[in-house]
């Protein structure tokens, strides 16, 4: 969707992207007449399918502008563009405060915890009471920003994303039941499983929020929705105050309440919460050294530099999904459009052994960070802690692409070959990137360099191309999209499946898809309790049939499409 950079809504320019979730895609967007920001966010392609979408996200929009306080991102317009829809945002300057936590790897300062997250409890308590609740709390959705003049803060703490909120009553945004929205590291148990929430889950999300700002840490290492299911159900978490001893009794115990995996066990409303968090804000108004080195640090991201229509302002378009994208410069004296191809190439990482996700084509001018941080564009974090914050670089170039290490410390391996920090290597086929669990393959797909196809061939070691150009996928799925290899692929419940689909109603170990000699795609039952079904036939147990690509596959309430990929 990055081909959208020059488009205009509203005469706004969508400029760059400063954002990227799940479930869209934001843009800042400029108008020159008027020298004025916005932030326009673009529901992902791939969503907008889905039946009602439409109504959907209009809802959604009305949700948002309905939803009056100074700490919410005002929502300003809706409308569709490129066979999608945008919702027109305020433009917030400032950084995020998960930017902020990433500075602070001990935690803030009481007083500035005290001083944001009442600020969010106040919002959370005002949506809950209009019937809204927003299933997304991350600390990526709350900006720091300037305060208003009269409202006697050093600074204010904005909630975005409520434009995809769940409505409570009278919604058109309802999820099928036993399926999950939200991010795993923050997921309340009950949101986890798919069962019915309320407020609570809200303060759930909002007690891990303010854990890992009082500690700089996450109470669980979780990453992926089973370990959130795993580790959040469990409440067997260590206590805050176990790494900051000074930190006050009455708040280690609220820290503790919010995050209980028993609903009633929680503060009922976010004004409870709001209440019992202004106890520990700043007795005095005048701000403290910490509170000021917090505003300096605020403010030096509030100087966003007004651009005119004179000025040189370059926006370059990337869309992975393209074979070919065309890339559109605005200069000060001409726009000049040059086609960027893409390399025959994806990324796919592996841990202990199992495809974990396909990262698109790469783009040659790319550089995509490899780290534990999330806001990194390749995030790998386990609980063996071995890859560091920002550890490594993939480098694409025109015609190689090339890998750096960034003086992690457990160090970066191509092959069995430890690099040298900041110098970097060429990454060919042949070899993978080695980070402790973590395998990165550099996998072909379409025509080698020469201009000449290749015929897909199972090499050793599963070294393959994407064999037959096809991938499985399944947007409720773990991962939602995995390459067809010359191993099988198994779908079922437990996690050592390859496709995991986290429901009752699929077996262990469910059904079986694999590719034949000739290509041909098989699809076997694998003595399934509730079925595999090809259009409306189910399979017969242990009795391979051919797969029609034109067709999805039923396994219990959940679709699996083969996708071909375009090279």
């Amino acid at each position: 969707m990055h081909h959208l950079i020059g488009h205009n809504v509203n005469n706004y320019e969508l400029q760059d992207v400063i954002g990227e979730g799940s479930m869209g895609i934001v843009y800042r967007a400029y108008h020159h007449e008027l020298q004025a920001y916005k932030a326009v966010k673009v529901l992902r392609p791939e969503l907008v399918n889905f039946s009602d979408s439409f109504d959907r996200f209009l809802q959604e929009a009305r949700t948002a502008a309905r939803l009056k306080h100074p700490n919410i991102v005002k929502v300003q317009n809706f409308g569709e563009i490129e066979h999608s829809y945008y919702l027109m945002m305020e433009y917030v300057e400032g950084p995020s405060l998960r930017q902020l936590l990433n500075e602070y790897p001990d935690g803030l300062e009481l007083p500035q915890v005290a001083q944001i997250f009442t600020q969010i409890a106040s919002v959370l308590d005002m949506a809950h009471k209009q019937g809204a609740l927003h299933r997304d709390l991350k600390p990526d959705n709350i900006l720091l920003t300037r305060s208003l003049q009269d409202d006697n803060l050093p600074y204010r703490a904005m909630v975005t994303d409520f434009g995809l909120v769940k409505i409570l009553k009278d919604s058109l945004t309802n999820t099928k039941e036993g399926t999950t929205m939200g991010t795993p590291a923050y997921m309340s148990p009950e949101q986890c499983i798919g069962d019915p929430i309320d407020e609570r889950s809200d303060i759930y999300a909002l007690g891990v929020m303010l854990y890992e700002a009082i500690t700089g840490k996450r109470p669980y290492p979780i990453r992926s929705l089973f370990d959130a299911v795993k580790f959040h159900g469990s409440g067997n978490f260590v206590a805050p105050r176990a790494h900051v001893p000074s930190l006050p009794v009455k708040l280690n115990v609220l820290v503790r309440r919010m995050m209980s995996p028993e609903l009633e066990k929680r503060p009922k409303t976010a004004d409870d919460v709001f209440t019992q968090l202004k106890r520990f804000l700043p007795k005095s108004l005048e701000p403290s050294t910490g509170t000021n080195r917090m505003i300096d640090r605020i403010h030096s991201e509030v100087a966003l530099e007004v651009v005119s229509s004179q000025d040189r302002v370059a926006a370059v378009s990337v869309a992975s999904s393209a074979p070919d994208q065309e890339v559109t410069i605005h200069t000060k004296d001409k726009t000049q459009k040059d086609v960027v191809k893409p390399l025959p190439y994806c990324i796919v990482v592996t841990y202990q052994g199992s495809v974990d996700r396909v990262y698109p084509p790469l783009v040659p001018g790319q550089k995509l960070i490899i780290g534990r941080l999330p806001d990194v564009e390749i995030v790998l974090d386990s609980p063996e802690r071995y890859v560091s914050k920002q550890h490594c670089e993939i480098i694409v170039e025109l015609e190689t692409v090339r890998v750096r290490d960034l003086k992690s410390t457990n160090g970066t391996f191509l092959g069995q070959m430890r690099l040298d920090a900041d110098e970097s290597y060429e990454w060919t086929e042949d070899v993978d990137i080695n980070l402790g669990a973590f395998k990165l393959s550099l996998q072909y797909q379409g025509q080698r360099r020469g201009g000449e196809a290749e015929a897909p061939t199972a090499v050793e070691n599963d070294k393959t191309l994407i064999h037959g150009r096809f991938a499985l996928r399944c947007d409720d799925a773990l991962p939602q999209k995995l390459p067809l290899l010359v191993k099988p692929i198994v779908i079922g419940r437990i996690p050592s499946c390859d496709l995991v689909l986290n429901n009752t109603r699929v077996s262990k170990r469910h059904c079986r898809v694999e590719m034949q000699a000739d290509e041909s795609i098989l699809v076997t039952d694998l003595n399934s309790t509730n079925g595999t079904f090809l259009r409306d036939r189910r399979l017969m147990p242990h009795q391979p049939v051919v797969w029609d690509s034109a067709a999805p596959i039923r396994v219990g309430d959940f679709w699996v499409h083969l996708d071909e990929i375009q090279s």
